[in-house]
């Protein structure tokens, strides 16, 4: 007798599954110890088992990277929403704040969505994208501030992308292994927020 067909919710409470388990592999062990083995021995499965619900391993971290670059997208909204009632030029100054707490609190998935471009078979062309949104939500901040006059009035798009270059390098360098000492990173961090916030304020 065949089995029963799974219904879309059982599916998706599968692949759920799947990349949570792909999840916690990450923050304990980096992106390259998820392997479909490793999660199916975490989930006590047959790791055949993942390929009805995901293609391939390549596509099983595809969906992690997208899933949470979605719910860190989705937690910047709560920036935009601040900045309706209180002072740009501190929310700014959170959010900057905010993506160095991501990079420092979260290494693993720092990389996979900064430094390790070809995980999961991302193209060029997407990586592209999830800078051009990420800088495109901060451009919309800071033309905010430029026309309230906190903000040096600049191309807000190039300003964005600025800032976003400066609080990132240090990272970058650091989980491209470029830079060891995670002393001198934190320091190299303090100034360039300094820096970035110096460039941003109005002359």
């Amino acid at each position: 007798m065949p089995r029963p067909k799974k219904t879309a919710a059982q599916i998706e409470s599968a692949r759920v599954q799947i990349l949570d388990a792909a999840l916690a592999i990450l923050q304990e062990s980096g992106p390259e110890a998820i392997t479909s083995r490793a999660i199916a021995e975490r989930m006590g499965v047959a790791h055949m088992s993942l390929y009805t619900y995901f293609e391939n391993q390549a596509a099983i971290l595809r969906a992690l990277r997208l899933r949470e670059m979605t719910r860190w997208h989705s937690r910047q909204q709560f920036f935009s929403q601040r900045a309706e009632t209180e002072d740009i030029s501190l929310v700014v100054k959170d959010l900057l704040r905010f993506f160095i707490a991501f990079a420092r609190e979260n290494p693993n998935l720092y990389r996979i969505a900064w430094v390790m471009s070809d995980v999961g078979g991302e193209t060029p062309a997407e990586s592209r994208q999830r800078m051009q949104v990420t800088a495109g939500r901060l451009a919309t901040l800071l033309q905010k501030g430029m026309e309230s006059g906190a903000f040096e009035p600049r191309n807000p798009l190039l300003a964005a992308g600025a800032v976003l270059a400066m609080v990132n390098a240090p990272f970058i360098f650091f989980y491209s292994g470029k830079l060891v000492d995670a002393a001198l990173r934190d320091q190299m961090v303090d100034e360039v927020l300094s820096a970035a916030l110096g460039y941003l304020e109005k002359k």
